[in-house]
Parts: C-alpha cells; structure tokens; sequence
C-alpha cells in the first residue's frame, strides 16, 4: 500500500493494488460499484473507497461521442430532481455525473468507458491513408473526392 493525495475526501486515501489488502466488500464513494484493486481506501477507516480509475478521472472531458461542449464531472446532478438519466446506458444516477449545460449526463463509468473504446479505435485508425492512386481515382468515380 502506498499513500495518495485525498481526491476530495477529507481523510488520507492509501492505494491498494491487491485483493487480499482489501478487508471487507465495498462500493466505490463515485461510481457505486463493487471496489476491485486497484482502488483507494481511508486511512481512518471511514468506510470510503474509490476506484483508481473513479479517482484519476478528469474533471472535464473532451468525449468523442459528445464532442459540442465538454463534460464537467459534478459530484451531484444539476437537476431539482436529484437525479438524471445517462444518455449512454439509460440508467439513472444521482451522484458523480459528466454533466454538460445542455442536460448530457454520462455515469462517470460510462464516459471512461466510451471513451478509453473512441481514443484506441482512432488511434488503430491513424496508419490507415489512401495512399494508392488506384483508391483515390475510386472515391473521385463515387464523387467524395476532389472535383
């Protein structure tokens, strides 16, 4: 176990990279699912923990699936109702929401996961170029190249 800064909690977060340091069965203070290592856990033993992941994630994003303004992480929903809906799997919340003004809302383990999948799709596709004169007289026939 080594220490970390607190990610907001007000006690010191030790870091715990295995199953057998985890003592009992814990939800994630963010994301609300079962904690697996790596993840944080109180020094003082309060009963808070947070997935590595839940921990690092940015406080905006730049999704790829939602690329008109960035989300802000909020750790309550903007809304009267205290809850939202996430426009990703359909399931409601009402904690740690990627939140943007024009009412997108992302569970923080949806936006990760969406876009960890865009950021390595288009990086495999950063090799792939119409390079063969053969491909691009092609695509001018079918009128998406150049006129």
């Amino acid at each position: 176990m080594e220490g970390s800064n607190n990610y907001g909690h007000q006690h010191p977060l030790l870091l715990i990279l295995n199953e057998d340091q985890l003592l009992n069965v814990a939800k994630c203070s963010r994301c609300r699912e079962k904690v697996s290592t790596p993840c944080f856990s109180c020094a003082q033993d309060c009963g808070f923990y947070l997935h590595k992941v839940c921990a690092e994630a940015p406080l905006e994003l730049n999704h790829p699936f939602y690329p008109d303004h960035p989300l802000l992480l909020m750790q309550n929903a903007p809304y009267s109702s205290g809850g939202y809906i996430c426009n990703f799997c359909g399931k409601g919340g009402n904690e740690f929401v990627y939140h943007c003004s024009c009412d997108f809302d992302f569970h923080i383990k949806c936006a990760l996961f969406t876009f960890n999948i865009a950021e390595n799709n288009l990086k495999e596709l950063e090799h792939v170029a119409l390079q063969d004169e053969e491909l691009e007289d092609d695509s001018s026939a079918l009128g998406v190249g150049n006129h």
